[in-house]
This record gives C-alpha cells, sequence and structure tokens, in this order.
C-alpha cells in the first residue's frame, strides 16, 4: 500500500514556525499515547537502563534536565520513537524535554524534524488499519500550525484586566495552542490566510456584522423571550422599513451566502437585500463562530460554514430547535439549582431565528436555512457578582504555558496577600473550583437527567481577588437528555431529528460527562497547578476524591452511588480519541473512548508503565 505523504511535507522557515511545529509534535505524541500506544502495550516510561543503541544526545539531555525516556514502537512500520519526559504520568500528561529521534528499520536513529512526525504516526495507523493515507488530517495537521504560528506572533499577557470585559475578551483570545490532547487542535478548513488574521479571536480581533434585510415572513424565528429574536436583534442593527427585518450573519458567512444560488436570486427579485457592513464591532470567542460584544446582553452564535477541528459550525435546524428545549427544560430547574449551587450559573439560550425561502428545491432550501441559523445565548448581566471578572477555563487550564504562567500569577498573588505556602492555596484553589463545576454537573446528570459537557472552552470561571467564585456552563449544542429519563411525550413540539439528537443513553451520558470532566478538565488543571510535581498532582487528586465523597453525603442517591463507587474504586477514565475519530473522518458524536489511568483510588496502578 503506498502510504506515503511527502508531497505534504514542507521545512520549517521561522522561529514561530519551529515553535508552532514543536507543540504539533507534543500534541500529535500526546494524542498517539493515549489513544494507540498505551492501550495496546506499544509505549514504555522509565529511566534509560543499558540501552547502548539510543541516541547520545537523549542521554545527555537526561544528564542535563533530568527525566525519564519515552519510547513508542510502531511494530506496522518496524519503527521506534524515543523522546524524554519529566516524570511518569498516570494520565498521559506528560511534559517533554527533548526533540523527537525516530528509528525505521536498519537505519540509524535520526531527529525528527520539521513536520515529519505526523508522517511517521499517519504512516503508522494507515498499515494497522489497512487504509490508505489520511491527507486531509495531514492537511487539518498543517492548517493547525499555520494558525498557531500566526498566533504566536500576538504574545499572551500574564496578568488579566481589572475590568471585567477586557479580562474576558483577553482570556476567549489568548488560547495560542487550543486543545493539548486534539491532532489538529487550530484546524481552520475554509478560512484563507487573510481570513485567519481577520478571524481568527487569537489575532485579537474584532469587526462588525454584516446584515440583509429579509422580508419577514422569510424569518423563521422562535423566542423563549418577552420579545422576539428579531426585536433583539434589532437593537443592535440597522433601522429598516416595516415588512422587513435585519438579518446578521459573520462577514465570512455573508461571503459564502452571497455565493449560494438561492440567494443570488433572491437578491435579483429584490426578496431580500444585502446590506454590507454594519453598525459596532463583535469579539469572536474561542469557538471562533460565537461573537461577543460587550454591553450587548447576548451572544450571537452563528453559522460558519468553516470545518473547524472536527465539524464545520453550521448551525442545522435540529441544533437550533435543541437548544431551545435544554433551555425550556432548565428553566424550571434554575432557581432550585442556583439555590443548591450558589456559584453555579447557566448561559441560556433563549432564542433563535434563520431565513427560509420555502424554495421547492430541499437541499438549497436548507442551505440557506442552515446558512443564516444563529442563536441567542445569555450573556453575563445580572448572574455576574461584583468586583468578579468571567475568565474562560481554557485560558487558565489548556493553552500550555501560557495559562501555566497566568494560573501560578493568580495562586502567588493569593500566596503573597494572604501570607499563606504556595501549596496550600492551590489546594485551597483547586478545592472551591471543584466545588463550583464538580458538585452541579453531577447533580444536573443524576438528579434530573441532564448532562453537561464542561470541558475547558465551555466552563467560564468567575474570578474574585483571584479565587475562583463562580463557574458559567454554556454550549447548548453539547447538552443532551438522558433517554431513560426523557420520553417522546416530553418532547413534543420539536422535529423527530431534534429529538434524536438530544437524546443518549445514560451509558453514552456518563461517559461524556467523565471525559469533559475528569479529563478534559480536571486533568489538565492539575497538571498546570502543579507542572512537574507529581507528588502534589497526586495530593489534588485525593481532593476529587474527597470532593466525589462529599458530593454523595449531600446530594447523592442510589444511582450516584453506583457511578462514584466505581471512580473511587479505581475505574479507568474513558477519553475521547480524538486521533483516531479525525483518523476515521467519524462524526463527533460517534466518536469512541479509550481507558485512562484513574489516579482517585488510592493505591491504584498506573497503566503506563
Amino acid at each position: 500500500m503506498n502510504t506515503n505523504f511527502n508531497l505534504l511535507h514542507r521545512p520549517v522557515t521561522s522561529a514561530a514556525e519551529l515553535k508552532a511545529v514543536q507543540r504539533s509534535q507534543e500534541t500529535l505524541l500526546n494524542c498517539y499515547c493515549r489513544e494507540v500506544a498505551a492501550p495496546n502495550g506499544e509505549l514504555a516510561v522509565g529511566p534509560i537502563f543499558a540501552q547502548n543503541e539510543w541516541p547520545m544526545s537523549v542521554k545527555l539531555i537526561l544528564q542535563q534536565k533530568g527525566g525519564l525516556t519515552m519510547e513508542i514502537l510502531l511494530p506496522h512500520t518496524a519503527e521506534r520513537l524515543l523522546t524524554v519526559v519529566a516524570f511518569q504520568s498516570a494520565t498521559g500528561n506528560y511534559r517533554y524535554r527533548s526533540p523527537v529521534f525516530h528509528k525505521a528499520q536498519n537505519r540509524p536513529w535520526a531527529l525528527l524534524e520539521d513536520d515529519k512526525l505526523a508522517n511517521v504516526l499517519l504512516r503508522e495507523l494507515s498499515q494497522k488499519y489497512d487504509l490508505p493515507p489520511n491527507t486531509e488530517l495531514m492537511e487539518q495537521i498543517h492548517n493547525s500550525v499555520n494558525m498557531t504560528t500566526l498566533a504566536l506572533s500576538l504574545p499572551v499577557n500574564e496578568n488579566f484586566s481589572d475590568d471585567p470585559a477586557e479580562a474576558y475578551i483577553d482570556s476567549e483570545q489568548s488560547l495560542t495552542f487550543g486543545h493539548p490532547f486534539h491532532p489538529a487542535p487550530k484546524s481552520r478548513q475554509g478560512f484563507s490566510d487573510d481570513n485567519l488574521m481577520r478571524y481568527s479571536p487569537e489575532m485579537r480581533t474584532c469587526f462588525p456584522l454584516h446584515y440583509f434585510a429579509i422580508r419577514t415572513e422569510d424569518i423563521r424565528q422562535e423566542s423563549l423571550l418577552p420579545e422576539s429574536c428579531s426585536e433583539v436583534v434589532a437593537r443592535t442593527s440597522p433601522l429598516l422599513e416595516p415588512g422587513f427585518a435585519a438579518m446578521p450573519t459573520h462577514p465570512w458567512q455573508a461571503e459564502y451566502l452571497l455565493g449560494l444560488p438561492l440567494i443570488r436570486q433572491a437578491l435579483e427579485s429584490g426578496r431580500m437585500r444585502y446590506l454590507g457592513e454594519q453598525g459596532q464591532d463583535f469579539y469572536p470567542t474561542s469557538s471562533i463562530r460565537t461573537l461577543y460584544q460587550p454591553n450587548n446582553p447576548y451572544f450571537y452564535k452563528f453559522s460558519l460554514n468553516v470545518r473547524i477541528t472536527n465539524c464545520v459550525r453550521k448551525n442545522a435546524w435540529y441544533e437550533l430547535e435543541s437548544a431551545m428545549q435544554i433551555t425550556r427544560i432548565l428553566r424550571p430547574l434554575l432557581n432550585q439549582l442556583y439555590a443548591t449551587f450558589d456559584g453555579m450559573r447557566v448561559l441560556e439560550e433563549p432564542a433563535f431565528m434563520s431565513v427560509d425561502l420555502c424554495d421547492a428545491d430541499s437541499e438549497a432550501n436548507k442551505q440557506v436555512i442552515e446558512g443564516f441559523g444563529m442563536i441567542l445565548r445569555q450573556g453575563f448581566d445580572n448572574l455576574l457578582l461584583p468586583q468578579t471578572k468571567p475568565i474562560l477555563a481554557g485560558a487558565l487550564f489548556g493553552n500550555h504555558v501560557y495559562s501555566e504562567h497566568r494560573l501560578r500569577r493568580l495562586v502567588e498573588n493569593i500566596a503573597t496577600r494572604e501570607a499563606k505556602p504556595l501549596n496550600v492555596v492551590i489546594e485551597q484553589w483547586f478545592t472551591k473550583y471543584l466545588k463550583l463545576i464538580l458538585h452541579p454537573v453531577l447533580h444536573c446528570y443524576f438528579a434530573h437527567g441532564l448532562i453537561f459537557e464542561p470541558h475547558l472552552q465551555n466552563v467560564v470561571i468567575g474570578i474574585q481577588e483571584d479565587w475562583p467564585r463562580q463557574t458559567f456552563l454554556r454550549d447548548f449544542e453539547g447538552v443532551k437528555l438522558v433517554r431513560e429519563r426523557y420520553h417522546t411525550d416530553q418532547l413534543r413540539g420539536i422535529s423527530d431529528r431534534a429529538r434524536d439528537s438530544l437524546w443518549y443513553s445514560s451509558e453514552q451520558g456518563w461517559n461524556r460527562i467523565s471525559y469533559c470532566l475528569f479529563v478534559n478538565n480536571f486533568c489538565e488543571a492539575i497538571s498546570q497547578l502543579a507542572p512537574d510535581q507529581p507528588d502534589q498532582q497526586q495530593r489534588l487528586w485525593q481532593l476529587v476524591r474527597h470532593s466525589l465523597q462529599e458530593y454523595q453525603a449531600l446530594h447523592g442517591n442510589t444511582a450516584s452511588a453506583q457511578r462514584l463507587n466505581a471512580l473511587l474504586s479505581g475505574q479507568p477514565f474513558p477519553a475521547k480519541t480524538n486521533m483516531i475519530n479525525r483518523f476515521f473522518k467519524r462524526a463527533d458524536r460517534n466518536a469512541s473512548y479509550v481507558p485512562v489511568t484513574n489516579p482517585i483510588a488510592f493505591g491504584g496502578v498506573f497503566a503506563w508503565n
């Protein structure tokens, strides 16, 4: 089988690109070790022993910096990889201390320069699964490196502004590196280099929206607010004559829409008008398509026909319906939830709108509906406590060295101000965070059958005097319902497609919550709070254990006892297989999971030996 990726290989040409490629290599190793090498017994981490064949460079690095060797076997290509890591990590959150070395069959060890690691790993996967080369994934990796290179041109501030809006924008727009366990965390297929500069949040950008004037009979919308969605949007839109409503779009999406045949016909006939750029600036958040405007009570979540990491980010009609249905279900529960968990808040999605031309060509008409679809998401007004700054969790836990420095600054400020030992402050800080996020997410699942996705881009932390004081859960696209709890008659008024998209089995829901909480969120938080400190990391995991026990004592039921006892006994965490998912081009909903060592249990045995 031909598995040659050389046509996609390119040399590194700048210091910024070298740094971007280095981080790309680390995330590729993260993914491959967690998803393939470790589960298949092809990973060894330990001291050098008497491996005389290993490169002298590796031995020198071990002498100078300390650490352990990591060797990865690639049995289908008969090759090996070698690097140096800081210490043995139970959860695979390794810190790398050397470049990656590669040994092909009958050839000496060689430094893997540029972006050749992706070639090596994808060639191994192709032979393992007897599939042709996944050139799309290789292109996504290159795309991600390109975006990271651009982002590295702008430094990240070590301190957040005292102004809540400025601090929030900074946190959303500072994710230089992105997801530490995704093969292409900054991939944006569909954006040109000019688009990346103009619309990527990492470039600290902002821009006005583009508008279309749409006949009111062509607007489809729903709202749980006192006003319709179009009336809310009209407050920041150009004034139009009666009979027309202003439809905002992301500026990139406006150009896409103008290229659709049905839109061109509607413009030529006068059925709609393109109004171009209008109004004040909005700021792209980390999701790219959800935009924020200070003093606007709502975020605007737009369709964007760009493949961002795994998915094309358009708002299908069933997704608009689903967001509204989750809001309907949540509203009667919120007062009780807020009374029980006073630091928890949910950013509702109470209205949406789109354009429906009712054309006989159903596919062309669907393109228009999906292309215009937008959702209103509740902002922080009336939710944020005084003297509190909303900070994206990913800006503290999920952005490699930048988030580590920022988080360190917060806890050091507290330690200095309150005259406490730093390790004590770190443990107190994490304890407060656990109670703010772990308890309400578990309760929504066990008591109400609601499945949140509390990963690092769906959690905003309210920081007050450097301590975590609030958590905000967002993005109803990922919120699901336990099928055993919500039957068909409880989901009337929405389409079959929307209803089916909302249902997860109890097992699916638990896997998703466990992955988002324990792997995507807590593994990263602990790694950033105690970098290169395995003993303190284990103490932080014992705080997770205590928080689980506390939840069960205060709020638990029979169902939670069964799940939590399994975790306390050492049942592995489920980790989403982002690399394998992309390799097989699967929809995100169909992603598989692999077991990751659970460090909560006392005396737990590491599975990464």
